[in-house]
């Protein structure tokens, strides 16, 4: 009875013997325990394949070769008609230009096992070049390779062949094979080609050749041209860059249905993610100030600030948001001036004027060029901060309502602040916004409806989160007491300040202050600029590093002469910005689901729908959403934001590959290039780091967090001349190359 066969080819690409670092440890651990049998005279690739694979058992009897297993791998037809047996996997050298474009005078099979602790190889030479069946007509050397069935992807059968298939490919090699006088000589041969072809490669990131630790780097004789240096030149650049798409940045938005609704759901996303945050930031600073900074303000300044950089900023991707360090910072202020017996206000705008000076004097000597020297790593560092930060806020509102709510029962506290149902509730809240959230948000890769309708109500699902936990909590518990912030009298909110009033003993340290707080606007702003900018995101119009620094100066001398906090561009809300307007897909590659960005639309009308409805928030529904909307919610908020930040943050993954199993690592091009050793240890550099920034970012001294941008700007240097002591070269750029 005729059977179906069916037939799958691809194209494998050679091993790179320099980048990809699996190539020689191939070679290292298996040739010299590999077996050889020279000037084999059989004529059959069943018999070939069943000596090598007896000669491998009887050389490893502990390990268990099974031949059933063995013959269902990498026999297609299993073994029923010996006549003609068809392999399961068959490597071979092929080249399109060619008449015959298969070499047929080699061939490499793998396959799988179960039972297997380790991987093997074996290798024939025929003594003549023999007819093995289709496209084998001409074989003089047949590789084996076997490997355990749980071997990691950089580890497997597969890539074991590849290593070896690309040897194979050099004639001379083969040649020099097939005379071998022993089998010594054979595994001398392979070890040395290797050597040899990972000394001629040169590893290239981004298409840019990188020298290793022992080369000398040279430009292959090309000079670098640089056009003559001027004050302006960057922001002039930046600015017609910008302008020639100005138009485009609103007609993308709305030049079809797809755009529309994505625009609409990115709108409403940004005020659910966006109007929380505020709050919380003004919560905060209304308790470093008591209350001359409070949420009011921060909500004007929100609107105000993100509708001026909307219209006239370069990336119309960024948000701008006051910020965690922002709020150390103003504190920091209060402090001296509490101390002095200064004027707040008055030194508050007087130290954000000069700041501002010092940032837009950046801007007009191109000083954001120097963020061309920092690589994924610090950014993906400060994202990862910013998470843990989010992160942490929302665990300190837990321990700050359970102690007030619950233990001041225990404890005898009085009446009022003892109520057990309190700290039970805003949990409740709090994870049950995160939990429907990020549920909802996942309903994008489930089967249920049609592709549209699942993006789209995957594009609500913070909106529909924040709305079913707020009407349970106003309808359900009504009886239970929440947490809320004040109200503060609207003529409070904004007015000008007489900055100039500052006693001129005042005016050094406002200058002094300012340095820092311009060292932090300069370090956070282009560091949220690269992660929006990032070359996976696959944006087309080009960044404004330079026009942005500007726009930000002249922004944050307004909002400071009118006493409203200052802003800068934010993570991760400029992140799930991006996020929200692009098309996304899960694509399977080796049995890892990878989530990519297809296509963003890069418009600034989400930003500016979802703060133009922010005007009527704030004028008339500031009061109604205290009482509507408690801050347990706010700070589930805070969870999924920190959740959704860490998706594709290559920090973030290295840190879950220490717990994970070695064949689950996903195919992530730095694991075939940089032994995994070196990969951890990486890892566990960044770490270090990290643990720095939350140690100085929540100290207990303000002026020990006003260090945090240095510490920012010190990783730089540091990831330079002093992490190159202790990793190759080579490795740092596989693992942490520039954008």
């Amino acid at each position: 009875m005729p059977e179906l066969l069916c037939r799958t080819e691809k194209v494998e690409h050679v091993r790179n013997f320099k980048t990809e670092v699996r190539g020689l440890m191939d070679v290292d651990h298996l040739i010299q325990r590999s077996i050889i049998h020279r000037n084999m005279d059989h004529s059959h690739i069943h018999t070939i394949l069943l000596t090598l694979f007896s000669e491998l058992s009887s050389q490893f009897p502990r390990e268990r070769f099974d031949l059933a297993l063995f013959k269902n791998a990498v026999f297609s037809v299993s073994d029923r008609d010996a006549r003609a047996p068809r392999l399961h996997q068959k490597l071979q050298s092929y080249s399109g230009t060619d008449f015959f474009d298969v070499n047929q005078t080699w061939i490499v099979t793998h396959a799988q096992l179960d039972g297997l602790k380790q991987s093997h190889m074996a290798l024939a030479t025929l003594e003549n070049a023999t007819n093995l069946g289709l496209e084998m007509e001409e074989a003089r050397i047949v590789v084996l390779i076997l490997s355990p069935s749980y071997e990691k992807h950089t580890k497997s059968a597969a890539e074991i062949a590849r290593t070896f298939g690309t040897l194979l490919m050099n004639d001379s090699l083969r040649q020099s094979m097939t005379d071998a006088a022993d089998d010594d000589q054979i595994r001398d041969l392979l070890t040395d080609s290797a050597k040899s072809l990972s000394q001629q490669m040169t590893i290239q990131i981004n298409g840019v050749p990188i020298p290793d630790d022992d080369d000398d780097y040279e430009k292959d004789g090309k000079k670098s041209t640089c056009c003559p240096y001027y004050p302006f030149r960057g922001i002039m650049k930046d600015f017609r860059r910008r302008w020639a798409s100005y138009k485009s940045d609103y007609v993308d938005g709305i030049k079809d249905r797809r755009s529309v609704s994505k625009v609409i759901s990115s709108a409403v996303f940004l005020i659910f993610t966006i109007l929380p945050t505020t709050i919380a930031y003004g919560m905060l600073n209304e308790n470093n100030t008591k209350g001359m900074i409070n949420v009011q303000k921060v909500i004007l300044g929100q609107w105000i600030g993100s509708l001026f950089f909307g219209i006239f900023g370069g990336q119309q991707l960024l948000i701008i948001s006051t910020s965690a360090p922002l709020s150390i910072y103003i504190s920091v202020i209060y402090q001296v001036c509490q101390t002095n017996n200064w004027d707040f206000f008055q030194m508050y705008a007087t130290v954000g004027i000069y700041a501002m000076g010092f940032l837009i004097l950046s801007a007009v000597f191109q000083l954001a060029s120097l963020m061309k020297f920092t690589t994924r790593s610090t950014e993906e560092i400060f994202s990862v901060f910013i998470a843990l930060a989010l992160f942490i806020k929302a665990i300190v509102a837990i321990v700050h309502v359970y102690t007030h709510g619950y233990l001041g029962c225990i404890n005898g506290g009085p009446e009022a602040i003892c109520d057990p149902a309190e700290p039970l509730l805003f949990m409740f809240l709090l994870f049950g916004t995160t939990w429907l959230s990020m549920t909802i948000i996942s309903f994008r890769s489930s089967p249920y409806l049609s592709r549209w309708k699942r993006d789209l109500v995957s594009d609500y699902a913070l909106p529909i989160a924040v709305l079913v936990f707020a009407f349970i909590s106003f309808f359900g518990f009504s009886d239970v007491r929440k947490h809320q912030f004040k109200i503060f009298p609207r003529e409070t909110d904004a007015y000008f300040i007489p900055f100039y009033n500052l006693p001129a003993a005042a005016q050094l340290p406002a200058l002094g202050l300012s340095l820092p707080l311009a060292i932090l606007f300069f370090m956070d702003q282009l560091l949220v600029t690269n992660t929006v900018d990032n070359k996976d995101n696959k944006l087309k119009k080009g960044s404004a590093h330079h026009w942005d620094l500007f726009v930000v100066g002249i922004l944050n001398i307004g909002l400071s002469m009118f006493g409203i906090p200052w802003m800068h561009g934010a993570l991760p809300q400029s992140y799930l910005h991006m996020k929200a307007l692009s098309n996304v897909e899960d694509r399977l590659h080796n049995g890892y689901i990878q989530t990519v960005i297809v296509h963003v639309r890069e418009t600034r009308l989400a930003t500016l729908i979802a703060h133009l409805v922010m005007i009527p928030i704030y004028f008339f529904l500031v009061p109604y959403i205290t009482v509507f909307i408690p801050t347990s919610i706010f700070n589930g908020v805070f969870l999924f934001m920190a959740f959704s930040s860490l998706t594709g943050n290559e920090f973030w993954e290295r840190i879950l590959l220490i717990f994970t199993e070695q064949r689950a690592y996903p195919p992530t091009h730095y694991i075939r290039r940089v032994p995994q050793r070196v990969i951890h240890q990486f890892t566990m550099i960044e770490f270090i780091q990290l643990v720095v920034l939350v140690a100085i970012g929540f100290a207990q001294y303000h002026y020990v967090e006003m260090v945090f941008p240095i510490v920012i700007a010190a990783f730089i240097p540091f990831r330079h001349f002093i992490l190159p002591l202790f990793i190759r070269k080579q490795y740092l750029e596989a693992i942490d190359g520039k954008h």
